[in-house]
């Protein structure tokens, strides 16, 4: 049962509704960017039933990504997984705990659709993303390429000053399993220089996932944690740090531990 709870695990962070780049530029028509990201996450702490505590698990994601914007509310993204993944459990009989797998994981598409609006001192967009999930990621002992479609509705506004996102997500997967998820993102823009375009934005973000696995058992966790964005010309830097706040589960699993992910953008 260890290794259907870690094949959900390692969708963690690898479906979410976020967008190329950082989810906030570009915003003009004909507009393109890309974006590297790093995720790490893992741990040897198990919870759920049937506890035993040399079991673990860690995941290394590099994300290449990118977009195209045709107009400011039409535009197709790409987000591609390289992954470095460790497992190691208890054996009853001899042999090697541990198993390890490295290579691509599978691409993710999508067609963000904003409907962009001004308020008296506000900006903001209200999104509707199709994506789609496609095998392009090799099978192995610890991981298992699959295809899957999602849809994300957003809502995102700012001022000079404050700035939040709101994403509400779904995903079904050709092996049955399912997922639904809400992003929160709040934040304050203490910098910003008009005269070459730097910045900073400073963020809290909750992250709320529950998953079904093929045969409907539940897994539920909550994250939240610090973001910081820091923006000059056409280059975007960003932080995240993911804390685990609650993580349920009927079968047994382990704990994503501290998720932290960088990532550096560029907009064009």
């Amino acid at each position: 049962m260890i290794y259907k709870s870690l094949l959900i695990l390692s969708l963690i962070g690898s479906l979410y509704a976020h967008q190329p780049v950082m989810d906030m530029a570009p915003r003009w028509a004909g507009g393109w960017g890309f974006q590297f990201r790093y995720e790490t996450l893992g741990s040897k702490n198990q919870i759920g039933p049937n506890y035993n505590s040399n079991k673990s698990y860690y995941r290394n994601t590099t994300w290449f990504e990118g977009v195209y914007t045709w107009k400011r509310s039409i535009r197709a993204t790409f987000k591609l997984p390289y992954h470095k993944i460790s497992n190691e459990k208890q054996l009853i009989d001899w042999g090697d705990p541990k198993r390890t797998h490295e290579g691509l994981g599978d691409i993710i598409l999508a067609v963000p659709l904003k409907k962009y609006f001004n308020m008296r001192r506000r900006t903001g967009n209200i999104g509707l993303t199709p994506q789609i999930r496609l095998k392009t990621g090799l099978h192995s002992d610890v991981f298992n390429s699959k295809s899957g479609y999602g849809l994300s509705l957003s809502y995102s506004s700012e001022n000079a000053k404050y700035y939040q996102l709101i994403d509400a997500y779904g995903w079904t997967l050709d092996d049955g399993s399912k997922m639904i998820g809400l992003d929160l993102n709040i934040g304050w823009h203490p910098i910003h220089n008009n005269k070459n375009n730097s910045g900073i934005f400073l963020m809290w973000d909750g992250t709320y996932n529950l998953k079904w696995d093929k045969d409907g058992y539940k897994d539920e966790r909550f994250f939240s944690g610090p973001v910081g964005v820091f923006y000059k010309g056409s280059i975007m830097a960003r932080i995240d740090v993911k804390i685990p706040i609650n993580e349920k589960v009927q079968q047994s699993s382990i704990s994503n531990g501290i998720i932290v992910q960088t990532g550096i953008g560029f907009v064009f």
